[in-house]
């Protein structure tokens, strides 16, 4: 039974890969309560944070370094060992899409939480981050609504390149029946 299955990354790729994918829904579910969120965040929102959004901008901030920071070990651990085989239902189209969508997504990996630093950073701007604490960004040298277009668009993308890296994987787990899934859990 075991030869029937599929090779697989190894324990430290998967490990940084589903590290990463949690902080990322960690991060869109901060992102989407710092943005007014209604329904189901805004009990916690108003329990946890006096209702103040503002006040989750140090563990947007966190959370998008830490996403960064498993992004260059990831990246880093993709240049040191090598991919399994691809499975024989992987065509050479598949796999030229697979290799586009994962150097989309690190460099959306990136971008989005480095135009977020600097939003915080070089924006000029300032945001009340607890109890008559207020952050200040050091620098003035980037204009603040070009950062915030590029955040929000890189988010954008991110989500998008995550979806077509998702139905890649369903349409092989599902439709080809090739236990792709398998690579990664």
């Amino acid at each position: 039974m075991a030869r029937d299955l599929p090779p697989r990354h190894g324990a430290v790729a998967r490990v940084l890969h589903w590290l990463t994918v949690a902080a990322l829904l960690a991060q869109y579910l901060v992102g989407y309560a710092m943005t007014g969120a209604e329904g189901v965040l805004e009990p916690w929102i108003e329990a946890a944070y006096d209702g103040d959004e503002d006040l989750l901008l140090p563990v947007h901030v966190a959370i998008g370094c830490s996403i960064l920071a498993l992004t260059v070990v990831r990246f880093a651990w993709r240049r040191i060992v090598t991919l399994p085989p691809w499975p024989a239902t992987v065509s050479r189209a598949g796999r030229r899409f697979a290799s586009i969508t994962e150097r989309a997504l690190y460099a959306l990996l990136v971008v989005t939480p480095a135009s977020g630093l600097a939003l915080v950073l070089l924006s000029g701007e300032d945001w009340e981050v607890g109890d008559d604490v207020e952050w200040r960004s050091p620098l003035d040298v980037v204009d603040d609504d070009l950062l915030v277009g590029v955040h929000v668009t890189s988010q954008i993308l991110l989500l998008v390149a995550i979806a077509l890296h998702v139905g890649f994987v369903l349409k092989h787990q599902v439709v080809d029946r090739d236990r792709f899934v398998r690579r990664m859990v």
